[in-house]
């Protein structure tokens, strides 16, 4: 067994069956044992690492287990950087394989020289360099470990060409997995019981307590426990953009999405007036919190905060009680002491009063729901998409123009729904490599893209791996011709001095076609109700051009951006 065969059966015990990744000349040992050793792994050839990247990302996201992905020295390691940048600020375990230039060339010039594990540290929980051979197992077990374990993240390991090519002398039964870290999060780790019996008085005593839940509480897969402490405390539940769809939105708890991008009114309310605020697996970052105004601090609301992550607690606010340890099994132990607790308040007038809030909400947005203006309105798409879904879906949205309409729009029904968006770096050119991954991840279902003209020029590549695997995706590509994001920026903030956000737009179903997909363009609400009918019953790929107003002529749900333009008018 040589090296590379040793990485392979390595990655065959830890149960991994798909890799995604671009091939170079200094990974052909890999390949070669992938085909002798493990023709059960299915590799998954992506048309650039960037995408290779997305691609695991948005599968370890919907499988729970650590995602795998490969490119070779040189510029395929600086392609990869966006998607491991993306997933480790997300918390989502990706292993990224790099191979490199022979040890013997180190330093001579050799073509594709990098420091792949110096240029990794930065965007990684943890890069290596492996110049021995027979270290692959325990190499790989720590790896997985890494980026399973605490607060999961994407590591990396490079491998020069000899540690590939020579001989594993190691004994057989040095290659063994570490089960527990084949999923994630792996060694979950219990909260104090002191602090979360005083979390149980303090909640149980609070006349207005709300809910906000981040991707923490998505990952650790605590959206049933959500339900139940919200359903006991009769408390709204909002969410950030990486909560979204932890419970369905036809709940009567479930107030929607707080934050900048996207926000629900009544969300905002909720925050605004609770008196107890319990965070869940959220950072309160400057998104989520609209730049840490809100909760506002004048407000003195008592502010808890669990998360896997101890350097998160305290970071953005001073908490009045911060609890360390994995969301569900917090939640758990909470749900638990709650049962011993004596209920001394009743919020259910307070929900009531939201909900009316809510209602008032949805009813003043019909008429943008179910317009038939031309430019089709984005709001409108989503609400076609809407009154399509079945249970369970997959919602994979780009930043830009999809995610303020999404956030605020969207109705995941059903348990198994879920809405994944990169929140860390809100890089372009995500959703459709990450389609390929969602589907081999949740085949069973109905796995659907919505991304703008930018997301479009930076991933069209993989229209041809959508098409070459035949991933039943629908694709909704919002087609305004624009940097739709910047240049609404520019409209409030440049006095719509418009510089370089304009591009030539066009049918861009032409393009999808290049490659044997089942393409649509359609220019009017009518036409495009007509084709998601079609398409959301279709078993292959189906790319949907929607001609589609920009933000510039009407202002998305962006709470700053509301802010700025009324102080626009009154000047």
């Amino acid at each position: 067994m040589i090296g590379a065969q040793a990485v392979v059966e390595m990655l065959r015990v830890y149960g991994v069956k798909v890799i995604f990744g671009v091939p170079g000349d200094t990974s052909l040992p890999l390949y070669d044992a992938l085909y002798q050793v493990a023709p059960d792994i299915q590799h998954i050839l992506a048309r650039d690492e960037r995408s290779a990247a997305f691609m695991a990302d948005a599968y370890a996201r919907l499988s729970g287990c650590p995602a795998v992905c490969e490119c070779p020295s040189g510029a395929g390691t600086l392609y990869s950087i966006p998607g491991i940048a993306e997933a480790n600020a997300s918390s989502i375990p990706v292993i990224l394989l790099t191979s490199g230039v022979s040890l013997a060339g180190e330093g001579k010039g050799t073509i594709t020289e990098l420091d792949h594990h110096k240029l990794m540290e930065p965007v990684t929980k943890w890069s290596s360099f492996l110049k021995i051979t027979d270290k692959i197992p325990e190499t790989i077990r720590k790896a997985f470990r890494i980026a399973t374990t605490g607060r999961p993240g994407a590591v990396h390991l490079a491998f020069p060409t000899e540690v590939m090519a020579n001989t594993f002398t190691g004994p057989p039964e040095s290659l063994y997995a570490e089960i527990a870290c084949s999923q994630f999060p792996a060694y979950r780790t219990r909260g104090n019981s002191k602090q979360i019996q005083q979390l149980a008085k303090i909640i149980t005593s609070a006349k207005k307590p709300v809910i906000i839940t981040g991707g923490g509480a998505v990952h650790s897969g605590a959206g049933e426990l959500v339900i139940q402490l919200a359903e006991h405390l009769s408390a709204p539940v909002v969410t950030t953009i990486s909560g979204q769809g932890i419970m369905p939105d036809d709940h009567p708890l479930a107030l929607g999405v707080t934050g900048d991008n996207g926000y629900h009114p009544h969300a905002h309310q909720a925050i605004e007036k609770g008196d107890t605020l319990l965070y869940i697996g959220c950072k309160m970052g400057s998104v989520s919190t609209v730049k840490w105004s809100k909760p506002n601090l004048i407000n003195e609301q008592q502010i808890i905060q669990i998360d896997i992550d101890s350097t998160m607690l305290g970071n953005a606010y001073k908490n009045t009680l911060s609890i360390a340890g994995d969301s569900r099994l917090v939640l758990e132990d909470l749900i638990e002491e709650l049962r011993h607790q004596i209920q001394q308040a009743d919020s259910s007038a307070w929900v009531k009063d939201l909900n009316k809030q809510r209602s008032a909400f949805w009813e003043q947005s019909q008429p943008g729901l179910m317009s038939n203006q031309v430019p089709i309105k984005p709001k409108r798409v989503v609400d076609a998409i809407n009154r399509r879904l079945s249970a369970p879906s997959v919602v994979i949205a780009d930043a830009g123009t999809p995610t303020p309409y999404i956030t605020r729009f969207l109705k995941l029904r059903g348990k198994g729904s879920r809405f994944l968006i990169p929140r860390a770096y809100g890089g372009l050119g995500y959703v459709i490599p990450a389609l390929v991954g969602a589907h081999l991840a949740r085949p069973e279902a109905k796995i659907i893209g919505m991304f703008g003209d930018g997301s479009l020029g930076m991933s069209a590549g993989e229209l041809e791996t959508l098409a070459r695997l035949n991933i039943p995706a629908l694709m909704i590509h919002f087609n305004n011709g624009v940097f739709g994001w910047i240049k609404a920026l520019q409209s409030l903030h440049s006095e719509s001095r418009y510089q370089s956000v304009d591009f030539t737009g066009g049918d861009m179903a032409k393009l999808a076609t290049v490659f044997g997909i089942q393409a649509f363009h359609v220019t009017t609400p009518e036409e495009m109700d007509s084709v998601l009918d079609i398409a959301m019953d279709s078993q292959s790929p189906v790319f949907v051009d929607i001609v589609s107003e920009s933000e510039v002529a009407d202002l998305p749900p962006v709470y700053s951006w509301e802010q700025a333009a009324k102080k626009l008018r009154a000047n």
